[in-house]
């Protein structure tokens, strides 16, 4: 899967199996843990829906090299011609946002909440806040933004922190992520691919999934 090496990917499932064995053990709802299933399962796939010419970065073998390592990328394929542009594609990871936006929504429309609302707005602005663009990588979000929702449907709805740190973190999240792609000076950066939901922002949105099926244990 790009964008997550396979330690991480090893651990997921393996924390994802264990929550499942808690959950079947003390008799709990297992079809959010089925979602993350999918999303493990579906992560790797990228549906391109757009194409744009952007600049490609004058990278050493060696940058490239350690843009693979720190970010689990395959690139050197991408900087191998000595062509100035790329032509990028843009697309839609399925496992990372088509899946999760899908589910979102769903539990969203099932238990509608002004606090989900509202944390939503907040979430679309820290995301677009804290959203980086790699040359060569794409559009990449730090971990940490997977413990935001959470906090904030803790403070804001206690009453439905799992739905609402679900459906508003992960929609907040991924319009965030989309709001990013208007500030991508094309002419002065580039990748040769954009995943929305897939490299640099597939994590994020797993893990804030993830820290709520937790907090449904623990509650």
């Amino acid at each position: 899967m790009r964008g997550v090496n396979r330690t991480t990917l090893i651990l997921l499932w393996v924390l994802l199996a264990t929550i499942i064995g808690i959950q079947i053990r003390i008799g709990a709802s297992v079809l959010l843990s089925c979602l993350l299933v999918f999303v493990l399962l579906t992560g790797g796939i990228d549906i391109p829906i757009a194409k744009k010419r952007m600049r490609k970065p004058g990278y050493t073998r060696e940058a490239v090299h350690l843009l693979e390592d720190v970010y689990s990328v395959p690139l050197e394929q991408d900087f191998s011609d000595n062509k100035r542009f790329f032509e990028t594609v843009i697309a839609i990871n399925l496992g990372g946002f088509m899946i999760p936006f899908a589910a979102a929504c769903a539990i969203g429309a099932m238990s509608p909440n002004l606090a989900g609302i509202e944390i939503g707005i907040v979430m679309i602005a820290v995301t677009h806040i804290v959203a980086t663009f790699r040359e060569g990588v794409g559009i990449v979000l730090p971990d940490p933004l997977c413990v935001l929702p959470l906090v904030l449907a803790l403070l804001l709805s206690p009453e439905d922190v799992v739905n609402v740190a679900i459906s508003a973190g992960v929609i907040g999240i991924l319009i965030g992520l989309c709001t990013v792609l208007s500030t991508i000076d094309a002419e002065r950066e580039g990748s040769a691919r954009i995943s929305l939901g897939g490299a640099g922002s597939f994590r994020a949105v797993y893990l804030t999934i993830l820290l709520a099926v937790l907090a449904s244990l623990i509650r």
